[in-house]
């Protein structure tokens, strides 16, 4: 894998935020500012419309990325003190095809999100060859819509970075707010951003104008 990405992504650290670490990319807005999270204003009752088309937004874009026959990658990471490990009953385990998992490959990073006086220590797996088929992946989507609502289900703890190989794409939904696309190629997102532009994140537009149009 880091071949891969000294290839494609040169010097590039799989952290948040995805979309200011790269040059080329796109930045969407999934949790649509039109819908209102809350049915009432004691913010007591959800409103599942917003979920719904939070869920749509994420596997549209998805679905522009990802062909049938692509070659995917999943990064899936979480923070440790050093000793916690991401155990064989992780959500991310059971939403992939199970003959797929012996490939999984389990490291320790200490070079993402750097501090002045420390490194952080975070559990990482890589799981390789993997087509569209292999992967759960309207669950995976849901679940990281759901990262700061607890009570929702499925819900996932972690960061998942879904990697199109053949494409060299990197498609991160960080939580329901939004999701970064990069590419090390700029012409392969032009399509996505010519589709999707209505869902680009306002704040982020011209930067995205200025490279892409």
């Amino acid at each position: 894998m880091n071949q891969y990405f000294d290839e494609h992504f040169s010097g590039l650290k799989l952290q948040k935020p995805l979309f200011y670490n790269w040059p080329i990319g796109l930045r969407f807005e999934i949790g649509p500012n039109e819908i209102e999270l809350w049915k009432d204003s004691e913010r007591e009752a959800i409103n599942e419309k917003y979920f719904e088309v939070s869920l749509a937004r994420a596997v549209s874009i998805f679905e522009a990325v990802f062909g049938k026959d692509d070659d995917i990658e999943i990064i899936y990471q979480q923070y440790s003190d050093g000793r916690k490990k991401i155990r064989k009953g992780n959500f991310i385990f059971k939403q992939i095809n199970t003959a797929k998992i012996s490939q999984v490959k389990s490291i320790d990073v200490r070079n993402i999100y750097e501090l002045d006086y420390k490194s952080e220590c975070w559990k990482r797996l890589n799981i390789p060859n993997l087509t569209v088929d292999d992967i759960n992946y309207k669950n995976i989507l849901l679940s990281l819509i759901h990262t700061d609502f607890g009570c929702r289900k499925p819900s996932m703890w972690g960061e998942c970075f879904i990697i199109n190989k053949t494409k060299s794409i990197i498609l991160n939904l960080y939580d329901d707010r939004g999701m970064y696309v990069i590419s090390s190629n700029r012409e392969t997102l032009i399509p996505l951003y010519q589709s999707h532009n209505e869902w680009l994140l306002n704040y982020d537009r011209e930067r995205m104008d200025l490279v892409f149009s």
